[in-house]
């Protein structure tokens, strides 16, 4: 992780330097899935959606062309980092150490952590078209182990953090994981936003809560899970 981490924070660094760090990481998260919508993808950027277009250009108008050009470094970085070690998760790790520094309780599961708690669930190749709920998502990781024995599932969570939110849904993308991520109060319900991943061909789509599954069909037995502090719920 060592290589590709260090190159990923030092060109978010270089950005922070003129704005706030936290600004620019949520930033970058903003622009990583406008570029990753279905539209884009699948027509090849022959066509392209306007809200997503809108928000993209929303979102970057404050950066000079000098600090544009070091968000596809970023984003190289993290990709390069997929293909190096799928599964891993520097997104969180960079959040983690230079952002929040474990305040408001931010610090995520450690991998080794997340790593057993997938395979409790099951072997290896032995749970597949599944859906697996995390209602307390972070920046995906435990999905992320899981899916290194079963990646054959469909993958749900939530956050009531918007850039957690954004993590997880960028981390899902790249490892080609299907599923939604919402951006909502999982005891609460209450809804702010969310994205639908791979699930009808590779892509994102930002989606309403009509639109989501964890909002509109949450597994029955999600109250008794929260309240015995389950985190992965298979239904």
């Amino acid at each position: 992780m060592t290589k590709h981490f260090n190159q990923l924070s030092k060109h978010l660094d270089t950005l922070g330097r003129r704005s706030n760090l936290s600004t620019v990481f949520n930033d970058f998260l903003t622009l990583a899935i406008c570029s990753y919508h279905k539209t884009n993808i699948q027509t090849r950027l022959q066509v392209t959606d306007p809200d997503n277009e809108s928000l993209y250009l929303d979102t970057i108008k404050k950066y000079s062309k000098d600090e544009i050009s070091i968000f596809p470094k970023i984003l190289g970085e993290l990709q390069l980092q997929v293909y190096d070690d799928p599964y891993s998760d520097i997104l969180g790790e960079y959040f983690t150490e230079n952002i929040t520094k474990g305040h408001n309780g931010q610090y995520f599961t450690p991998d080794a952590v997340c790593e057993l708690m997938g395979h409790l669930q099951g072997e290896k190749g032995t749970i597949e078209n599944k859906s697996i709920l995390d209602p307390a998502i972070g920046s995906g990781r435990m999905h992320l182990n899981f899916a290194k024995s079963n990646p054959n599932n469909y993958f749900y969570g939530a956050d009531v953090s918007n850039t957690c939110a954004k993590m997880a849904t960028v981390n899902f993308f790249l490892n080609g994981l299907r599923g939604e991520i919402a951006w909502m109060n999982t005891l609460s319900m209450e809804w702010y936003g969310g994205w639908d991943i791979n699930t009808n061909g590779i892509g994102i789509i930002p989606i309403e809560k009509e639109q989501s599954r964890i909002w509109t069909h949450p597994p029955k037995n999600k109250k008794d899970d929260l309240e015995q502090g389950t985190q992965l719920i298979l239904f």
